[in-house]
């Protein structure tokens, strides 16, 4: 695991952080604008005035970047960390072949840069400038230029938020070629649920200068209302789309002891994350008839928790995969909802986020 701590006094607030990421994948920052996140970017690329920083306490693959105590702190160019920002920052004067082979160039990468190139769909653009480039196009310039570098840390901040939606789209599936083919840590900043969903690996919840809270996504659900838009409690079910009903504009997703129905926008044979709010999910002891609610799954009753508003907080499993249900304690006693026992979860297919 990377460790990560830094205190920095900035206008609002004391920036005060300290936390973990693993060495591969992608660890997503997550939080409300104003919590912080862009500048635990800054200081982990050490963009930051030494006046400011307080503590600070780096190390990347053995590599010492920042000790305070002992008064070092690399200069950005030598801590082999790329950073691709929101608004790509590419280099107006310059193509984009030129663009991409700046950091190479200085860097003396071993990465063929051709690879790169052909595999972030760049080929016709590299005698372009960067005015004749759409929002999507120069960040894939950017990305590129930033791997061929070849860094031992990658940071994107929030390189999807000013796309429109079928360029996010279009995006997304490179983000998640760099995890899986390229092998180094990405630190990512997002406050877009969707993104997190899809993407994150690790998650860093943070708020007003502080991690709050730092895990799987999937255990921090239950726990961390920042994290789920504060819609309280939530779980994730993970699953494959191993269906397409165009029909009916709806996927088959198999999550390996029942098949759920979502709206469409899928592929098939994706693995998918689906985020379901406590509150949104019903129990029953019969699957109902003649209903909307497409989703009707068998589960067994693991835990009953009364949560802090006073209704009943009801965790149940679908194999090994958690599903809460959030009821009143009058439903609970007319169905006898007890430890132990199998019922029915029903959601409807819009309460899943994608």
């Amino acid at each position: 695991m990377i460790q990560i701590k830094y205190q920095q006094q900035l206008n609002d607030f004391l920036l005060d952080v300290k936390f973990t990421m693993p060495e591969k994948g992608i660890t997503v920052l997550f939080g409300p604008s104003g919590s912080g996140k862009t500048s635990v970017l800054n200081l982990i690329a050490g963009l930051v005035d030494d006046k400011s920083l307080q503590q600070a306490d780096f190390t990347l693959n053995n590599k010492i970047i920042d000790d305070d105590k002992n008064k070092i702190k690399l200069r950005p160019w030598l801590r082999n960390v790329a950073y691709v920002f929101q608004d790509h920052r590419l280099f107006n004067h310059l193509t984009v072949k030129d663009n991409i082979l700046f950091g190479f160039e200085r860097r003396k990468s071993d990465l063929n840069p051709d690879d790169l190139i052909k595999e972030f769909s760049i080929n016709d653009l590299l005698t372009h400038y960067p005015a004749q480039l759409s929002g999507g196009q120069k960040q894939r310039v950017a990305m590129v230029r930033a791997l061929l570098s070849q860094p031992r840390l990658l940071i994107l901040d929030e390189p999807l938020a000013a796309l429109d939606y079928a360029s996010k789209q279009q995006l997304l599936p490179y983000i998640e070629y760099i995890q899986k083919a390229l092998n180094i840590p990405i630190v990512y900043v997002s406050h877009d649920i969707k993104e997190v969903l899809r993407l994150a690996d690790y998650i860093v919840v943070m708020n007003k200068g502080k991690v709050i809270d730092e895990g799987d996504i999937a255990d921090l659900c239950f726990t961390q209302p920042l994290l789920t838009q504060q819609e309280g409690a939530s779980f994730i079910l993970k699953g494959k789309v191993s269906k397409i009903v165009s029909d009916d504009k709806l996927v088959q997703i198999d999550c390996g002891e029942s098949i759920l129905i979502a709206a469409e926008n899928m592929q098939l044979n994706q693995d998918v994350r689906i985020l379901i709010h406590a509150k949104d999910v019903s129990l029953c002891l019969t699957p109902p008839q003649d209903s909307s609610i497409l989703n009707c799954i068998n589960v067994y009753i693991d835990e009953l928790q009364t949560d802090k508003d006073g209704k009943l907080k009801v965790l149940a499993k679908l194999g090994e995969q958690k599903i809460v249900a959030l009821i009143s304690h009058r439903s609970a006693k007319l169905l006898e909802v007890k430890k132990g026992k199998v019922m029915y979860a029903q959601f409807k297919a819009t309460a899943m986020i994608k």
